[in-house]
């Protein structure tokens, strides 16, 4: 029996292209850096929070990041073993532990910023800026799906 000729009739879908897209993207921030916890998407995630969020719990780290809580925490663990964020218990709720970045963690974020906007600028280059605005309106559509799907699934 003859095999159908699957490249002539595969058509990717959007959500494939995306994920494609960002696990493409993913491999060129790892290829662009000389710190080793660079090349891990959740300590990049985790910092670039951190330099909006200083202070936070770790908790409030996995809900900004959707991260699971102990990936926050293995995470966070090596980020402090490399002197990049410090955590201290709050005085008033000892269960409590808030995370700060240390300036060689503000500077490992500032040179990741300037990897992200230079990986930006490939992704986006000969797309017009209606085009992008466009683009962000119909992905942030579907990111919002998707939450909406995932929060109503914690509901049941």
């Amino acid at each position: 029996m003859p095999q159908p000729d699957s490249k002539k009739n595969f058509r990717p879908t959007v959500p494939m292209v995306v994920n494609e897209i960002s696990r493409l993207f993913d491999e060129r921030m790892r290829r662009t850096t000389t710190e080793p916890l660079q090349t891990q998407s959740s300590c990049r995630m985790l910092l670039r929070v951190l330099s909006h969020m200083e202070g936070c719990t770790q908790l409030d780290l996995v809900r900004a990041t959707l991260l699971k809580p102990p990936t926050v925490s293995v995470a966070l663990k090596k980020l402090e073993q490399s002197g990049f964020v410090r955590r201290e218990t709050d005085a008033d709720d000892l269960r409590a532990i808030h995370v700060y970045l240390t300036e060689k963690g503000h500077a490992l974020n500032r040179a990741t910023i300037a990897r992200l906007k230079s990986n930006d600028a490939i992704l986006m280059e000969g797309i017009t800026e209606a085009e992008q605005e466009e683009l962000l309106q119909l992905l942030t559509k579907m990111r919002d799906n998707m939450l909406c799907a995932l929060e109503s699934e914690r509901e049941i």
